[in-house]
């Protein structure tokens, strides 16, 4: 059987995504044939090339008034900017010179964003960038069947229409392979991946779907044929491996498609049908096949390759997570690949790609079960990987382990810290001590190991209280949290749907519109929670907004928080973690400290530019604005050549023609660098990098 895996937009594409590997190695390890195409990766360098941007930015300029001031007016400024830097913003990405200075990445990333807004702003009807990850279409409802019909049968919703007519449809053409498999794995990818499904389904092809999303919607996709009526032949609502094979097997052999496993099909009368539910034995799963994809092509300097060492979750209590619900169709909470497994995998994966670092997928790893990794890659003395992956805050994370992960290869742990509240830990089953999560935090740091914290605000039933304790948490943690390779996060709690806070609303004062939520064909989220014994919507945005504040002067130096100056999310992290324990990590985003020793130079941002206003002047690169005075510009306007923060301060005052001691001066000349550090206008570069 002849088979074609599709990945379509909208991610971001650091790296390639599981799915399809995993299940091309399933394939082919039965000697099926397998295409496998990153339509993410590719749709996104189509619509970056320099001709896609200039027709935009001209239906922009032609179709759209833009007023002074707003941000569409800064948009349609900078279109040629944008036309004409993406391509070097892309380059910037994958070069490991540029990739490694944060200054130079930050801008990058933000040049490709403001590409992609340049795509929406011409649409006038989509939302999408990278990061986060984004893809809305205005009056659209992708919880809708009826709007999900109405917008894939409309060309602009879809920024890839073009794209897949010219590069997609051609080399899928009914008959070229038997099955299409596409998978959706997230929300952004909905309207994306259901237009193309239609398509390709309107042409004759078999369309097959598959992917976590619709994972959550087994029973309301039998209730609807319809949706198998106008986007494919079948849906995989869980795992996908036995499905396909079987399958495959079904086609070859002429029968129909009762009975395979996995299955969910329309039959000859017009009637869902649905195969027995199939779990797979994790452990006896092929190594991940990446052949097909090309790598060279992802927004890195380096492959950074997924590996799964288990589905589920061991602990699998916590009472906002929907991830119990997920693997509900398997007989355990947690099926786990077996370490010499997961080593094995790292050993062929790094002969066939030359990949050194991996992101382990789990949404838990436990420590005892780290280590027996660990002891697995012994017997590989030479690949020395470097790895990022999920955790909890357990006790078992000691000193002493997290020094043998370090020594394994491990360089930056996720922990969902979600409350610095004991009160709340305990009130969400998270089993977390608030004091083991700051022994577990300081562990890692001084092993050398990177953690990023998740914590939010707005849970059931907490308190004002609660929530300061959180922020205190952080605050006291900055003496280590502040570290660079670090990152931290406080967000809005959302209700999800199959989670026990949602399935014990009533019990926790959570009040919501079932009735709109029940009339919805493919929920996905609770809108417009109202809590009747926690705190108010404006409340937790007031705290959320006074905390960003607190953070912000706290963890000043390497961040402007919420953003992080160098990356947290995992693939650049684990890059960005290892090549800095090499180098050091001297980049900043606030002049050093009095008495600092360290030499830098100050750089306008390379799409620095400057705009007169009342007053003074607004100055802006790709990535903000900061507005100066006159005198301000005009001394700063040719920045001084590299030296410590007091040659900086010496030259600054020599220039204003004030005593270089003059604390007026000081105070005020660092408020405005900081400024211009913090929104990205000026750049600190450390001598040492140059």
């Amino acid at each position: 059987m002849d088979f074609a895996l599709l990945y379509p937009p909208a991610s971001d594409p650091r790296s390639p995504h599981l799915a399809l590997p995993s299940l091309t190695a399933a394939l082919r390890s039965e000697g099926h044939s397998v295409l496998q195409r990153d339509l993410d990766l590719e749709a996104l360098l189509h619509l970056l090339l320099p001709d896609a941007l200039g027709a935009a930015a001209q239906r922009l300029r032609r179709d759209v008034a833009a007023e002074p001031g707003t941000g569409l007016y800064d948009l349609v400024s900078r279109a040629d900017e944008i036309v004409d830097r993406t391509q070097p913003a892309i380059r910037q990405l994958r070069d490991p010179d540029t990739f490694y200075d944060p200054n130079r990445l930050t801008a990058s990333r933000e040049m490709i964003a403001r590409a992609q807004d340049l795509h929406s702003a011409a649409n006038g009807r989509v939302a999408w960038r990278l990061g986060p990850i984004s893809y809305e279409v205005a009056d659209v409802d992708v919880s809708s069947l009826s709007d999900l019909a109405r917008a894939t049968a409309e060309p602009r919703t879809n920024l890839f229409h073009e794209f897949y007519e010219a590069h997609v449809l051609p080399d899928l053409q009914a008959g070229a392979h038997d099955v299409v498999g596409i998978s959706i794995t997230n929300h952004q990818q909905i309207i994306p991946g259901l237009s193309l499904a239609r398509m390709l389904h309107e042409q004759g092809q078999l369309v097959v779907i598959g992917g976590t999303v619709f994972a959550k919607f087994a029973d309301a996709l039998a209730a609807r044929p319809e949706f198998f009526e106008l986007f494919c032949t079948a849906v995989v609502p869980h795992e996908g491996e036995s499905a396909l094979l079987e399958m495959g097997e079904a086609l070859e052999a002429g029968r129909t498609l009762d009975g395979v496993a996995n299955l969910m099909f329309l039959d000859a009368d017009g009637g869902v049908r649905r195969g027995p539910v199939q779990v797979e034995d994790v452990d006896a799963l092929p190594t991940p096949d990446f052949d097909g994809l090309p790598l060279d092509d992802y927004l890195a300097p380096e492959p950074v390759l997924p590996i799964l060492t288990g589905k589920g979750c061991y602990f699998n209590r916590c009472k906002f997570c929907d991830i119990p619900s997920i693997n509900s169709i398997a007989d355990r909470p947690y099926r786990r690949r077996s370490a010499s497994a997961v080593a094995n995998d790292m050993a062929v994966l790094a002969e066939r790609h030359g990949a050194r670092a991996f992101e382990i997928t789990d949404e838990a790893l436990a420590p005892p079960f780290l280590k027996r990794i660990g002891a697995e890659l012994s017997a590989y003395p030479d690949l020395d990987p470097r790895l990022v992956g999920y955790a909890r805050l357990e006790p078992g994370f000691t000193p002493e382990v997290c020094a043998e992960l370090h020594n394994m290869g491990f360089r930056k742990l996720f922990f969902g810290l979600e409350s610095g509240s004991q009160r709340m830990l305990d009130h969400m089953d998270k089993a977390v001590r608030v004091d083991v999560a700051r022994e577990v935090l300081r562990s890692c740091h001084d092993a050398g190991i990177g953690v990023h914290v998740f914590s939010m605000v707005g849970l059931p039933e907490e308190t004002e209280q609660d929530a300061r304790e959180t922020l205190q948490f952080l605050l006291d943690e900055a003496s280590y949290l502040s570290h660079p390779r670090h990152s931290i996060d406080l967000h809005r709690f959302n209700l999800d749907l199959r989670t026990e806070y949602f399935n014990q609303a009533d019990q926790y004062g959570l009040v919501f519109d079932r009735v709109r939520l029940g009339s919805a064909d493919f929920p996905l989220s609770v809108r417009e929670v109202t809590q009747a014994r926690g705190m108010s919507a404006d409340v937790v945005e007031a705290l959320l907004a006074e905390f960003e504040v607190a953070l912000c002067e706290r963890y000043r130096s390497h961040r402007v928080f919420p953003s992080h100056h160098y990356p947290g999310f995992e693939e650049y992290a684990v890059l960005y973690a290892d090549r800095c324990d090499e180098l050091g990590w001297p980049w900043r985003v606030s002049l050093p400290a009095e008495g600092d020793p360290m030499e830098f130079r100050l750089e306008w941002a390379e799409s620095f530019r400057a705009e007169t206003i009342e007053g003074g002047y607004a100055v802006g690169s790709i990535l903000g604005t900061s507005f100066v005075s006159d005198a301000a510009l005009r001394l700063l306007g040719t920045l001084p050549g590299p030296g410590d923060v007091g040659r900086f301060v010496t030259t600054m005052a020599e220039r204003a023609g004030v005593p270089v001691d003059d604390a007026g001066f000081v105070t005020e000349l660092r408020a405005i660098v900081d400024d211009l550090l913090g929104s990205g206008v000026l750049w600190l570069e450390p001598e040492a990098m140059s």
